[in-house]
């Protein structure tokens, strides 16, 4: 995910073509949080995917089983 963050108030706000375009042309913006002006900097976050439960993980392998069964069956 990617932000652009006040320098004044750390108001964080997610970034688009217009932050990204504004970035490299060494722009600023105004902080509607605070009214402070700041450059445009972009951060990212990588957001890693949860890690399923042994349930959640036994689960799924469940249900995959069960829909090829029904698959299977329709076909036969």
């Amino acid at each position: 995910m990617k932000y652009i963050e006040c320098n004044h108030c750390q108001k964080r706000y997610p970034s688009n073509r217009k932050f990204e375009e504004a970035a490299r042309n060494k722009k600023g913006v105004r902080c509607k949080e605070c009214g402070e002006p700041f450059p445009i900097v972009i951060h990212e976050v990588k957001v890693e995917k949860k890690q399923p439960t042994d349930e959640e993980a036994r689960r799924e392998f469940e249900n995959s089983m069960l829909s090829s069964l029904i698959i299977k069956n329709r076909i036969d």
